[in-house]
């Protein structure tokens, strides 16, 4: 029986996130990231939508304390 991954930390999938979607606006394909990475593209495109919204969270609450 295969033995299950241990999961990545937040902190790990945000790191990756960033690296991903830089490659990513840089004008790599996702099928290319997801070798680069030894990951499947859907989860390249996860991480990769994660780290987006939490720039748009960060963002968000910079706005906030900005106009406060």
């Amino acid at each position: 029986m295969a033995k299950a991954k241990k999961p990545m930390s937040q902190r790990k999938q945000l790191r990756l996130g960033r690296e991903i979607q830089e490659q990513y606006d840089h004008g790599a394909s996702w099928a290319a990231i997801a070798v680069d990475f030894d990951l499947s593209e859907y989860r390249v495109k996860q991480l990769a939508k994660l780290y987006r919204q939490d720039c748009d969270r960060r963002a968000h609450q910079n706005q906030l304390t900005l106009f406060s």
